[in-house]
């Protein structure tokens, strides 16, 4: 293939075309990876009894020849049979050997769908899979594109969302879509028969632990308070964040600021001021107090050193609590 697909793309070729052969899922967020799997195994076995053709192995507990000779089983009573192999991030060369025979030539009779988190673009294995079938490259959506996959992840639902509803969940739950859908099926249960949901479901809801827990660090790095700032970060783990996660919502608040800084200079407020950072209306107040502690030299200063982590967390991820201790040393000085 030419280019790699994304979900939408996907979901369009499927619904045209039915599933292919053989396809290489890459991308960190679960979510994405889930749809993607959902969207396959919806085209690929609607034709005959799921139970009987579709597998789904692990790598390392599951071996690559038998992931092979599963592939090259004929269906039951179906046309297609799926074969799933995860964590294919971790296969050696020896193995991705045993795998060739049904990546090069892709059996007729199955799908073949291959799952990693990432992966190297320049292996022998990668370019044969593009070759021979499809790359869906599922990538994490940026803070503009988190309202869109709220309002799928609602429709999915059947439900709609106020637009300051919307507002609010990336507000409390941060632009993790597992996460939001989970929250979001929490809210559902509470609708109970109604069908759109409000600022007033998501505020008796959603909880805003993680949210208070980001402003309390926000306020202690404000104040270069290192010890505080410590205690924040590590209330806001406790909270169930992983470090990546933790991160990416101290960007997100720290992005915040810095748009509502520029936005006062430019003399705007209320409503057009909100809008503009993204936050919902009646959370303006806190922030704007919030911004007044926060000098321009002082954002830059953290937003670099935000950059540095995220490198240093995707390049060593097994130290990645010292990689935020540092983060909050290197931010709360002078």
């Amino acid at each position: 293939m030419a280019s790699n697909w994304d979900l939408r793309r996907l979901q369009i070729e499927t619904d045209r075309n039915g599933a292919g052969r053989l396809y290489l899922l890459v991308g960190e967020e679960s979510f994405l990876i889930d749809e993607s799997l959902s969207v396959i195994k919806k085209s690929a076995l609607q034709n005959g009894p799921s139970d009987f053709n579709s597998d789904t192995f692990y790598c390392p507990e599951d071996k690559a020849e038998t992931v092979r000779d599963t592939v090259e089983m004929l269906p039951m009573m179906c046309p297609q049979r799926l074969v799933i192999y995860k964590d294919v991030q971790i296969l050696k060369e020896k193995d991705w050997d045993q795998l060739m025979p049904v990546i090069d030539e892709p059996v007729e009779t199955t799908c073949f769908v291959l799952v990693a988190p990432k992966l190297d673009k320049r292996k022998k294995f990668y370019k044969k899979v593009s070759q021979s079938g499809v790359i869906v490259e599922l990538k994490r959506p940026f803070d503009n594109q988190i309202p869109m996959w709220i309002d799928y992840i609602v429709g999915k639902r059947g439900l709609k969302i106020e637009s300051e509803a919307r507002a609010l969940v990336q507000q409390f739950v941060g632009n993790n879509l597992s996460e939001i859908q989970s929250e979001v099926g929490k809210v559902h249960v509470f609708l109970g028969d109604r069908t759109t949901i409000t600022s007033e479901d998501i505020l008796k809801v959603i909880s805003r632990s993680k949210i208070e827990s980001v402003f309390d660090l926000a306020n202690a790095i404000g104040k270069n308070d290192r010890a505080q700032a410590l205690t924040c970060l590590a209330n806001l783990l406790e909270y169930g964040q992983n470090e990546v996660g933790a991160l990416a919502l101290i960007s997100r608040h720290i992005r915040i600021l810095s748009i509502l800084r520029e936005g006062k200079r430019a003399g705007l407020g209320g409503a057009r001021l909100s809008a503009k950072a993204g936050i919902p209306n009646f959370f303006l107040s806190e922030y704007v107090n919030q911004t007044r502690m926060w000098t321009d030299k002082k954002i830059h200063k953290t937003i670099h050193a935000l950059q540095e982590t995220d490198k240093a967390l995707k390049s060593s991820p097994i130290s990645s609590h010292i990689w935020l201790e540092n983060f909050i040393i290197k931010t709360c000085t002078q």
